[in-house]
C-alpha cells in the first residue's frame, strides 16, 4: 500500500492525471484501491481533485 501511495505520487508530479491514467503509471490494477487511497490522500492534504476537470493533481 504504501509503494502504491509513492507510486501515486511520483506520476502526478509530471502532471494532473484522471484516475485510470494513474493506475497505468502507478502499476495500480484496481481501480477500487486506486480511488481509496486517492481519497485517504486528499483527506491528509496529499493531492487534490480538479472537479471541473476530472484529473487529480499534486496538493
Amino acid at each position: 500500500m504504501l509503494n502504491d501511495r509513492e507510486n501515486i505520487l511520483n506520476a502526478l508530479r509530471a502532471k494532473a492525471l484522471k484516475v485510470r491514467e494513474i493506475m497505468k503509471h502507478a502499476n495500480v490494477a484496481n481501480e477500487e484501491v486506486c480511488q481509496s487511497l486517492l481519497l485517504k490522500m486528499r483527506n491528509e492534504g496529499a493531492v487534490k481533485f480538479d472537479i471541473h476537470t476530472g484529473r487529480w493533481l499534486i496538493g
